[in-house]
């Protein structure tokens, strides 16, 4: 059963608010008594309907049930029995002033009945309020799951497009792989440069490197005319995949070195890890 479900679903604000059915009762008992969250958020609710009935509550005037139950049955309040006069002047005044005290009481009765539905009305606006937020809060969490979820799909989409567009480059009639073998230092270490002529554009695929020390940084060199080219520095992180180096015209050979971060003008000869010739 979906806990959560069930505890947005009002059945809670019913029992707790005396207008669930004698079956909801019985389901709503077991399920807090079975479910430590249903009991936790029904004694929640039920705190909430009394902190608000005081707030907002009407009580009813003191003696008020008495008097509505002797009217009824037909008892005089008290034992006394009045005495009978024939002075009319006297009658007149009881005659008012027991007038004037069944109109208090019939005024007291309807401001209390007047009371009750309004702060039935107050409640029910409030259960329809809690209800109101939750659902509220429900469509934000999942609004703003959907739009994590569609930057997810468009980060995937905007990835697959660029390897889709390397694949294409590499596999171009004018693309040369220029493979970079370890020297004696990279021993294993391996990476190529797919120099392409025709588009202008060449591509670094680091396939093995070791890690570098946190002050250190792999540079890319072009061998033109027996001189070194800078092409950049580069990290590992970014090296699952193909990686984006400047275009060099006729090149002899590339070369990789380790440098200090940031790169150095010239390449430190006893750093160099890999080599490839273009033209082997």
């Amino acid at each position: 059963m979906n806990l959560q479900a069930y505890i947005t679903s009002g059945i809670l604000e019913l029992y707790a608010n005396g207008l669930a059915s004698p079956e909801e009762i019985r389901e709503v008992e077991a399920m807090a008594e079975q479910y430590p969250e249903v009991r936790q958020e029904l004694d929640a609710i039920q705190k909430t309907l009394e902190a608000f009935s005081n707030l907002h509550g009407v009580q009813p005037p003191a003696g008020l049930k008495d008097k509505i139950m002797q009217r009824l049955e037909g008892v005089p309040k008290g034992n006394s029995k009045s005495k009978p006069s024939s002075d009319k002047a006297h009658d007149q005044p009881r005659e008012y002033e027991s007038r004037t005290t069944s109109e208090t009481n019939i005024a007291s009765i309807a401001t209390w009945i007047l009371g009750l539905a309004l702060l039935g009305a107050c409640v029910a606006v409030f259960l329809f309020w809690q209800q109101a937020e939750r659902a509220t809060a429900q469509v934000k969490a999942a609004q703003t799951q959907l739009e994590q979820q569609q930057k997810d799909c468009e980060a995937e989409k905007a990835k697959a497009n660029k390897i889709n567009e390397q694949f294409i480059a590499i596999r171009h009639w004018g693309t040369k792989p220029v493979q970079m073998k370890g020297t004696e230092l990279g021993g294993d270490a391996f990476a190529v440069v797919y120099w392409n002529n025709v588009k202008k554009s060449a591509l670094l695929d680091v396939v093995k490197l070791p890690e570098p020390a946190a002050d250190k940084q792999y540079q890319l060199w072009a061998i033109v005319d027996g001189k070194p080219t800078d092409m950049g520095v580069f990290e590992l992180a970014a090296t699952p995949g193909l990686q984006e180096v400047p275009f060099i015209n006729n090149p002899q050979a590339f070369a990789v070195t380790l440098e200090p971060k940031g790169g150095s003008p010239t390449p430190t000869m006893d750093q160099m890890y890999v080599v490839g010739s273009v033209k082997g």
